[in-house]
């Protein structure tokens, strides 16, 4: 009986989540929402695979848009708890890429450091199959190549390839991974 209770507690925060997403002017499927709904402010472009899970049994997670910028997240992409994903400009999260919990991926900086360097936006692509770490930071113009892990509490700035574990701040490339195609993480 609570096992049951709890499949239909998810399902109807799953359903308020997808209604919340769809509402506010995002392209998705169902979406399943474990925990408390995330902080929803859309004012540009979101379109959402299938089978996105996202968590919030801690804190919930933040999805922004701002004006003309696009968020695209692939099918079976998981965020965890208290995860943010701002975009000004350009954010894509490849097919099958988990978020750690309390991860950062932003492609702006949003304050300028002074007026001689005014903030610019440069997008952000994470390929698929990626895994982020609890606390992980993507920066401003990261690219994070097909299967790559990268370690807890790291800095991703600029590019790492494929296959690869990344770790540090900044993220650096320790040990190749060997993964054959069309392997996805579990």
């Amino acid at each position: 009986m609570e096992r049951m209770k709890i499949s239909l507690g998810l399902y109807l925060k799953s359903a308020m989540c997808t209604a919340l997403f769809r509402l506010r002017g995002c392209q998705t499927s169902l979406i399943a929402c474990d925990g408390r709904l995330p902080s929803l402010s859309n004012d540009g472009t979101v379109r959402i695979g299938k089978r996105f899970v996202i968590r919030g049994r801690v804190a919930p997670c933040e999805i922004t848009t701002h004006r003309n910028a696009q968020l695209l997240i692939g099918d079976n992409v998981f965020v965890n708890q208290g995860a943010v994903i701002a975009a000004a400009e350009s954010i894509e999260i490849g097919d099958g890429s988990k978020v750690g919990d309390f991860s950062t991926i932003i492609d702006s900086n949003y304050h300028d450091l002074d007026p001689a360097h005014p903030d610019k936006p440069r997008p952000v692509t994470i390929g698929k199959n990626v895994w982020l770490g609890s606390g992980v930071l993507v920066l401003p113009g990261s690219e994070i190549g097909d299967h790559t892990v990268v370690a807890a509490r790291s800095v991703v700035r600029g590019s790492l390839p494929p296959k690869v574990l990344a770790s540090g701040n900044p993220a650096k490339v320790v040990k190749q991974l060997e993964i054959p195609e069309g392997w996805r993480r579990g």
